[in-house]
This record gives structure tokens, C-alpha cells and sequence, in this order.
């Protein structure tokens, strides 16, 4: 099976997952997982240090989506999460996959959505961007803060919104969380801050 081809199976898979959140975001992440029709990545596997706990965390994974997530973890392209604002050894504790968007995987203008792997004992401070943002857990546990909450536990299956501008941090303790994200409305990056 091609990259594209086990990809698709992936993207295909989170679709529905997406629709058990009612919200305009979850459904335009839906849809485009839905009606994507992918041609061959236009960036090549990447890996960085945060990914390490990858394969161990997908290991006998039993439901299709992460059964497909782990058959496609070495076509992945992983970078540097933050946008550049961020600790430069953040790339050892933190990174993301742009999997569809303007600079992802497969090309979109209006929308993004990719993975983010955030290790152990890491704390992602408190940030905001334009963007609307919705999480999907898929792995592990953080503790979650939106606006100026105090953190809460979210596990896996949990959905997690953030609004425009809203500011949001999370804190891993004795687990790497690992999630699926979606940027919709004004995903240009450079609104991201600390």
C-alpha cells in the first residue's frame, strides 16, 4: 500500500470521530476529511525528537483509527510546533503534523489539520491565535487550561474547543498526549503568541 493510499485510510477513518462533537468546526473538519482525494504528499517523512514515544503508544492499537495511524507513522512529516515562538529545544518535547492545510501534507487554503505529540512532563504554555481550534485526544492524558481556568484533566476521546483569540496551555505529567487538531477562520499562523 502507497503512503497516499494508507494516509487516506487515516483520514477517512478520523472523519466520522469528528462528527460526535456538535460544532461548526467538527463538521468542517468532517467533511473535508470525508471528501479529500489526496495526491502523493508534497512533503516528505519527518521525525524529531517528541516523537519517540510514537510507536509504543500506537502499539496494539485496537480501534481503526489509531490501527491506521500506526500504519502511517513513517510517512509522516513532523515539525517544530509554535510557529518559531518558541523554546528552541521545544522540537525535543513537542511537534506537530500539518497533515492538510496551506503548508501541510496535502494541500487546503481555507483550513488546517494535522497531529500533535506532546511528551511527558512538558508544559505548553498559555497561547493564542485567529484561528478557531478544535482538539480530538487520541492517546494519553494533559491537563488543560482555556482562558484564565485553572488546569482540568482531559482524556482520551475528549474533545477540547478553543475559540478565536482564546488563550490555552496544556501540561503533560507522567504521559505523552497525543491528539488530532483542526484550524478553521483565519489560519494564518502569524497571529500565533505566547
Amino acid at each position: 500500500m502507497s503512503a497516499t493510499a494508507r494516509l487516506t485510510a487515516f483520514l477517512r477513518a478520523a472523519a466520522p470521530r469528528f462528527d460526535d462533537h456538535d460544532s461548526d468546526i467538527a463538521r468542517d473538519i468532517s467533511r473535508t476529511l470525508q471528501v479529500m482525494r489526496p495526491n502523493a504528499p508534497a512533503l516528505a517523512p519527518a521525525i524529531l525528537g517528541a516523537c519517540a514515544p510514537l510507536p509504543d503508544m500506537l502499539d496494539g492499537a485496537r480501534d481503526a483509527l489509531t490501527q491506521r495511524l500506526a500504519a502511517c507513522l513513517g510517512d509522516l512529516h513532523w515539525r517544530v510546533a509554535g510557529f518559531g515562538k518558541l523554546a528552541p529545544d521545544t522540537d525535543q518535547k513537542l511537534a506537530v503534523v500539518e497533515l492538510i492545510g496551506p503548508t501541510g501534507m496535502f494541500a487546503h487554503p481555507h483550513l488546517r489539520i494535522g497531529l500533535l505529540i506532546q511528551r511527558e512532563g512538558f508544559h505548553y504554555p498559555r497561547h493564542q491565535h485567529a484561528a478557531e481550534e478544535l482538539y480530538f485526544i487520541l492517546k494519553g492524558t494533559a491537563d488543560w487550561a482555556v482562558d484564565e481556568h485553572p488546569h482540568a484533566p482531559r482524556l482520551p476521546g475528549e474533545f477540547v474547543h478553543h475559540a478565536s483569540l482564546q488563550p490555552h496551555g496544556m501540561i503533560t505529567r507522567g504521559e505523552p498526549m497525543l491528539a488530532m487538531w483542526g484550524w478553521t477562520g483565519d489560519i494564518d499562523g502569524a497571529s500565533y503568541s505566547t
